[in-house]
C-alpha cells in the first residue's frame, strides 16, 4: 500500500517536471518552438512577434547557458545545426542560432570576453 502511494507520487512528480519542458518557458525556447522549418522571412517575423508578445522581456529573461543540462545540447552550434537544418528563411535561421547560443553556450567571464576567448 505504501509502495503504491509512493509510486503514484513519483509518477505525478515526473509528469509535472516533464510537462514544463514541453512549454516555451522563455523567449529563446519560444523561438526554438516556432522557427524551425520556417520557409520565408515574413513567417519568421510573425514568429518573432508572437514570442515577443508572450515574453516581452525577450533575452533579458533568458539566463546565458540556462538550457544546458542532461537533456540539452552541448553548445549553441550543436543546437543551431539540429534546429536550423531544414529552415529556408535566413532570418529564422539567424534567430535560431542566437536563441541556441543564449541557451546552450556557457557564460563567459568579463576577462574572457575582453580577450575574445571562446567560452564553450
Amino acid at each position: 500500500m505504501v509502495y503504491t502511494a509512493l509510486m503514484k507520487k513519483l509518477i505525478i512528480t515526473t509528469l509535472l517536471a516533464f510537462s514544463g519542458l514541453a512549454q516555451a518557458g522563455n523567449f529563446a525556447t519560444c523561438l526554438l518552438d516556432e522557427l524551425p522549418g520556417v520557409q520565408n522571412n515574413n513567417a519568421a517575423g510573425a514568429a518573432y512577434q508572437v514570442c515577443s508578445a508572450r515574453h516581452p522581456e525577450r533575452y533579458d529573461g533568458v539566463e546565458q547557458g540556462s538550457g544546458r543540462g542532461f537533456f540539452g545540447y552541448e553548445s549553441g552550434a550543436e543546437c543551431a545545426l539540429k534546429k536550423a537544418r531544414d529552415t529556408h528563411s535566413q532570418s529564422a535561421a539567424g534567430m535560431i542560432r542566437v536563441a541556441c547560443n543564449r541557451l546552450y553556450n556557457k557564460q563567459c567571464s568579463a576577462l574572457a570576453t575582453e580577450f575574445g576567448l571562446n567560452c564553450n
